[in-house]
């Protein structure tokens, strides 16, 4: 067997990921300025492209776990790549490493549950929080750390294991199941690791920010749009791999099973994306459905174009039976697909976190200390004087009883003024025109630019700006580089791996299979 085993890193790679890198480091370092004094632009971009990149390599070990514990076979001549993928698990310890030492030391605003100098979960303090205050025992910096951290350093405990039992695979002087057993036992661990842990992951990093909010399908959602990220990204480092000469073993077919599961998958996101909407949307419970809302409202291009990146487009491409062996409408539909669900977790963090500052922002000031002025009806539980004994929840409903009898789509003018709830105990259409008209809700012109301005078009929140492109290039970049420093430590090919021979010759059960559809290719 002649392969070309072994990849080198070149030097002149090494310099342009370099670059790239640096580029990421100065368009994240220009976010830092011009921005609110908690520079929620930059912790953004951070915790984005931190969750977005480490969830590829998770979701990398999740894929290659599932397929090891099935048996699969076709798949042995690209595992190093998941292999190699999945090491930057080590790397995502850092970066969300920075976003917990942020937490502990109060350095963002990136959660309104750790604010805690406004006493938000203080019974007796002027802005007590009902809502986050019975979230506490979960949202709290130990459990932000133990959930983010100390989770991915088990993962990666489990991926850096499974990935030597492969390597200690090349060394055997036969091709006995030995090393492959203990493959599939970190394997079969992992699954119910990754399954149940992602969760809180998941939970912690992204959904807490919008931290009044809930979805029992958040999890799902989340993980299968990093699934999808890494997929595509497969298929762009293989075709890549290829273009320089290496895995030349890897074929048309190995290529079509990889876009069936991007094609698959891409309708699975579909379907959760529509679950989670429609359930919510039918249910018009205030505490939900302003997650929706505001988004449609105030970010229609994100939203929107979400669908659009991730679903029409792939659908329509990949429905056919012969574009997934079409090596540049595959990496074309890659690409896109890539930067769909890089677009989906900007759609998820960026509005949230961005409405959370300004609220905690105009309290610090006080400005608007009778509500929780910039934020959905679900949050109007801070009355206009300190708490009293005797009522401390009567904002919070009246707030989520207004935003119910409103509908969370019928009025957009409504909602963008639906904080004058927790001041005015029934908030309705008309009420909400007139304080757009008049500013009547006693906040004065100071109030109403503030409401304005956390709603605004702004680069970097409303749309992805030029630097969160440049910062997307240096994430890619540093992911790369860790990639290929990886990839070129070991073998291309498992040359042990008892499925390689089904694996190589992959090729005649998928050309019956094209035949019958009608697209044989030769």
């Amino acid at each position: 067997m002649n392969l070309n085993t072994q990849f080198v890193f070149q030097n002149k790679t090494k310099t342009l990921l370099i670059a790239g890198m640096v580029l990421g480091a100065v368009c994240l370092g220009l976010t830092f300025f011009n921005d609110d004094p908690y520079h929620t632009r930059f912790w953004t971009n951070w915790l984005h492209n931190s969750v977005f990149f480490t969830g590829i390599a998770f979701m990398s070990m999740f894929f290659l776990s599932f397929q090891i514990t099935a048996f699969a076979g076709w798949n042995s001549v690209v595992k190093r790549v998941w292999e190699a993928m999945s090491q930057f698990m080590w790397v995502g310890i850092i970066l969300m490493g920075v976003i917990v030492l942020g937490v502990w030391g109060h350095f963002h605003h990136l959660y309104h549950w750790n604010s805690t100098d406004l006493n938000l979960t203080d019974p007796e303090a002027p802005h007590y929080d009902r809502i986050l205050a019975g979230k506490k025992s979960f949202l709290n910096p130990i459990w932000f750390t133990v959930g983010t951290i100390g989770f991915l350093a088990i993962w990666y405990f489990w991926a850096k294991n499974l990935r030597q039992a492969s390597v200690d695979q090349d060394t055997m002087e036969t091709s006995e199941f030995k090393y492959y057993r203990i493959q599939r036992k970190w394997a079969a661990s992992f699954l119910p690791l990754g399954g149940f842990l992602s969760t809180v992951f998941l939970w912690q990093s992204v959904m807490s920010i919008d931290s009044h909010w809930y979805s029992t399908m958040f999890a799902w959602y989340s993980m299968v749009s990093m699934w999808l990220g890494a997929i595509s990204m497969t298929v762009m480092l293989i075709i890549y791999l290829k273009s320089l000469g290496y895995l030349e073993y890897v074929t048309q077919n190995h290529l079509h099973d990889i876009g069936k599961f991007l094609f698959g998958i891409s309708v699975f996101w579909t379907y959760l994306w529509f679950d989670q909407f429609m359930l919510i949307w039918y249910a018009n419970n205030g505490e939900e459905t302003i997650y929706f809302n505001e988004r449609m409202t105030h970010y229609p291009v994100l939203f929107w174009g979400n669908l659009l990146l991730n679903f029409v487009t792939p659908f329509l491409i990949l429905m056919r039976n012969d574009t997934k062996r079409k090596f540049g409408t595959m990496f074309f539909v890659a690409l896109i697909v890539f930067f769909g669900h890089w677009w989906d977790y900007f759609y998820m963090i960026k509005p949230g976190a961005r409405i959370s500052a300004h609220e905690a922002l105009e309290l610090a000031e006080g400005k608007h200390g009778d509500s929780h002025s910039s934020v959905a009806p679900a949050k109007q539980e801070a009355p206009a004087a300190p708490a009293k004994e005797e009522n401390p929840v009567a904002p919070a409903e009246h707030a989520a009883d207004a935003h119910a009898g409103e509908g969370h789509a019928a009025d957009t003018t409504a909602d963008a003024h639906v904080a004058d709830a927790g001041k005015h105990e029934e908030a309705h259409p008309v009420a909400a025109e007139a304080a757009a008209g008049d500013h009547g809700d006693g906040h004065g012109g100071d109030g109403h630019h503030a409401v304005d301005e956390s709603k605004a078009f702004k680069l970097g929140y409303t749309l992805p700006g030029l630097e969160e492109i440049g910062i997307l290039i240096g994430f890619v970049s540093l992911f790369l580089f860790f990639f290929f420093n990886q990839l070129s430590k070991v073998s291309l090919v498992p040359l042990k791996d008892p499925f390689l021979e089904e694996s190589l010759h992959h090729d005649t059960g998928a050309l019956i299979e094209s035949e019958e559809g009608g697209h044989a290719h030769h």
